[in-house]
């Protein structure tokens, strides 16, 4: 009996101390790995496979709604969704709604896609409000009773053929919420 109270009590410590971690805002970003490399450069025409990763707050996320802004030198290909996704409504280039089956307090990708830079050019992919009149910022849906919606960060854009890693691309190196924070101050 002891070993199972300890050990409910070592989860609900272990589960407090990752929510402890979470911003008191999302951030939505975009990378060519799993949230650290924001930038990629190459010679002619070179493919690029771009991932949309999301942070929730402290208070979770269960959707997302944003829109991607392509430049000319981009050719978008194959889109791939997280497989835990359960309802999307539009494009990444159009306006996206995305929903999971479950609620998520960890970083996850909703989507990754392959494209192909054509040229040389230094240009950047981002991230944008869903042009919905209705939508007012680049939202998540929290897992609060109801599902309330909250503006998101957006942490990053995905710069091409320019510095590599840039002076200015949040979130290219592991930190703790404090040295976030002071970033901003």
């Amino acid at each position: 009996m002891k070993k199972a109270l300890l050990l409910a009590l070592a989860v609900l410590f272990l589960s407090g101390a990752a929510l402890a971690q979470l911003p008191p805002h999302g951030y939505i970003g975009l990378y060519t790995d799993e949230h650290v490399t924001c930038c990629v450069t190459g010679e002619g025409f070179y493919p690029v496979e771009m991932w949309i990763w999301c942070l929730p707050s402290l208070k979770g996320m269960i959707c997302a709604e944003f829109m991607c802004v392509y430049p000319a030198n981009v050719i978008q290909s194959t889109v791939t969704t997280n497989p835990l996704v359960s309802v999307t409504l539009g494009t990444l280039d159009t306006g996206m709604s995305v929903c999971f089956a479950d609620c998520h307090w960890t970083w996850i990708w909703p989507f990754h896609q392959a494209l192909w830079v054509t040229d040389p050019t230094a240009t950047d992919i981002s991230i944008v409000k869903h042009p919905d009149p209705n939508i007012e910022c680049v939202q998540f849906a929290n897992c609060d009773p109801g599902y309330p919606t909250e503006c998101a960060v957006v942490h990053t854009k995905l710069l091409l053929n320019q510095e590599c890693p840039p002076p200015d691309c949040v979130g290219t190196e592991e930190a703790s919420w404090g040295a976030i924070k002071d970033q901003f101050k």
